[in-house]
């Protein structure tokens, strides 16, 4: 299975769409610049999305359980986020 895209890159704020991982999978930012952020939500059975942590420039990559999340770009610095395979 190859990468797939969540967030493209830039340097907007921006939310990905729902994210569905159905196994336990790693997430990544991706053409990250100095600085980047991007907050890592779990979305809860009532629908609210909860913040569970970031990935940055210094943290670039986590695994993920099972879940439905959301990414959340910072404006400033160029990043993207993806799925890895």
């Amino acid at each position: 299975m190859a990468a797939t895209q969540i967030l493209a890159t830039n340097t907007t704020a921006a939310d990905s769409s729902d994210i569905t991982l159905t196994t336990d999978t790693i997430v990544g930012l991706k053409g990250a610049a100095i600085g980047s952020e991007v907050i890592v939500k779990l979305k809860d059975d009532g629908g609210a999305y909860n913040v569970i942590g970031k990935l940055t420039s210094e943290e670039p990559a986590k695994v993920l359980a099972a879940g439905i999340y959301r990414f959340t770009r910072v404006s400033g610095a160029s990043c993207g986020v993806y799925q890895g395979a």
